[in-house]
């Protein structure tokens, strides 16, 4: 029994030793055992040890297929990033004590807003980090951003919790999924994780404290902000939840006087078993259309538009956004949709041709052709007015890997068929 107590005591040990800062020159500059050079992640191992980010086991070798903890993530995080110390020691998680080794990096992360615990108070510094919780933690360390190039996966729904920082992740090239699945519940190896931090350490980073906002972040809060908020709602009606169990949930992400209008208004209207939103999905429009400007340092506009494609708001619409930044922290503020009609985009050629290449290339293995063929004069109605309005039709040949075919696009709302 001794002798087995001795075998945990020297495990532990070693994995305590395994993924902590690596104190020499020497120590850094060398090479894993059971990492050869042709290892996918070797790069990015190599890069992360000689950092002084990370370093191997006492035997010489890294075991990169081991699953990564919580608590050695937490630590890896803070010798890269450095976060200041806690302002004082607090007693926040049951089961990491003041005492605890990794108590420090624990708290500065848990200042940052980086990591929190589960609902029973406890952070389980000794569970394996699974890549949706990855995600989250590497996203707002290194603050990155969402963009029109944002993907989809089959394994999450796009009101996931995590799905914001899955797509975060996959906007910046941090992490692409595996073959369009994210398997967000799955634990992350210590090879990956040195592969996920290589490459978000290598993303171009913003000054926080600059006044100007810049366009990526302000993509990023038109992209982010929307889901978070529809997502919090649609979870608090499967929850069968008031609106006021759920506003401590909101208040983060929308100023008061939002949180108190329209999306509270608007809550006995959510509905979990159909495609009807309060906010739009916008995605490859974010880079056809987009104005914002800023009138004071902590005011945000922001207008865009909605093609008009089958979906829960079909027709086409002006979309605008204003935040406002409140301690440090940009949140909804307000928000419109109108409608086209009279007032419409009126596409141009370029425009609808983008529409057509981005729509064919999700289904096509080979660069997307797209050839202009002629363009013809239609009418719509304006649907608050009902007066008439002339618009342009595009016509297109698309060639992609499946084969040819003749698509049209309508400049006053994007329509494509």
């Amino acid at each position: 029994m001794k002798g087995m107590f001795k075998v945990l005591i020297w495990t532990a040990l070693l994995l305590a030793l395994s993924f902590i800062y690596a104190g020499s020159n020497e120590a850094s500059a060398k090479e894993f055992t059971d990492v050869p050079k042709k290892h996918p992640n070797y790069a990015a191992i190599q890069e992360m040890q000689k950092a002084g980010f990370i370093n191997g086991y006492p035997d010489g070798k890294f075991r990169p297929n081991e699953p990564v903890s919580r608590k050695h993530v937490a630590k890896l995080l803070d010798n890269a990033l450095n976060f200041p110390q806690p302002a004082k020691d607090k007693y926040v998680f049951a089961d990491v004590p003041k005492n605890h080794a990794y108590y420090r990096p624990i708290m500065k992360l848990y200042n940052e807003g980086i990591i929190s615990g589960g609902t029973n108070g406890k952070f389980n510094p000794d569970a394996s980090l699974t890549r949706i919780q990855m995600a989250k933690i590497l996203d707002l360390a290194f603050d990155l951003k969402i963009d029109e190039r944002q993907g989809s996966f089959n394994d999450m729904y796009m009101f996931h919790w995590g799905y914001v920082h899955a797509m975060a992740l996959y906007s910046t090239g941090v992490s692409k999924g595996d073959n369009g699945n994210y398997l967000p519940n799955k634990p992350v190896t210590r090879a990956h994780y040195a592969e996920f931090l290589s490459r978000a350490m290598k993303v171009k980073k913003e000054d926080p404290n600059a006044a100007a906002v810049s366009k990526a972040k302000a993509v990023d809060l038109s992209i982010r902000l929307p889901l978070i908020l529809e997502g919090t709602r649609i979870q608090g009606k499967v929850e069968k939840k008031t609106y006021s169990q759920i506003r401590s949930k909101i208040l983060p992400y929308a100023t008061v006087r939002f949180t108190d209008g329209l999306l509270k208004s608007d809550y006995p209207y959510v509905c979990t078993e159909c495609d009807s939103f309060l906010f739009p999905y916008i995605t490859m429009e974010l880079s056809m259309r987009f104005d914002y400007s800023q009138p004071d340092p902590n005011t945000l506009k922001v207008r865009t538009i909605l093609l008009n494609s089958p979906g829960p708001m079909s027709g086409g619409g002006f979309v605008d956004f204003m935040f406002k930044k409140e301690s440090g922290t940009w949140k909804m503020h307000d928000y419109t949709y109108t409608q086209i009609g009279k007032k419409n985009f009126e596409l141009t050629q370029q425009e609808a041709e983008q529409i057509v290449k981005y729509n064919y290339s999700f289904n096509s293995s080979t660069p997307v052709k797209v050839t202009f063929v002629s363009k013809s004069r239609l009418t719509d109605k304006d649907p608050v007015t009902k007066e008439s309005y002339p618009f342009d039709q595009y016509k297109f040949t698309v060639q992609y890997s499946n084969g040819r075919e003749t698509v049209s696009v309508n400049s006053n709302d994007g329509w494509m068929e």
